[in-house]
């Protein structure tokens, strides 16, 4: 499989591997993928705009101080995707 990314994608990709984020840009673009699959059967696609809101307003959350736990996130997840799963 050959792929071509835009360059803003190319230097997205670039900036990650550089960081440490990912190891290379193939653990970049692996990982990627899989998220957006995974968004995507629990029928969740965003636009852009849509996730920058999101992320202002978690942003937003934890300046306040509106936060949980993360083993309480987690736990909350896995019943919003098993919720999501009897629904199909």
């Amino acid at each position: 499989m050959d792929v071509t990314l835009k360059p803003e994608l190319a230097r997205l990709v670039e900036a990650d591997v550089k960081s440490g984020r990912s190891t290379d840009p193939n653990d970049f673009l692996n990982r990627a993928v899989y998220h957006y699959v995974l968004a995507r059967d629990l029928g969740e696609e965003y636009k852009a705009e849509e996730i920058d809101r999101m992320i202002a307003a978690g942003l937003d959350d934890i300046e306040r101080g509106d936060t949980i736990e993360g083993e309480e996130a987690f736990r909350q997840l896995r019943a919003y995707s098993a919720e999501r799963r009897l629904q199909r």
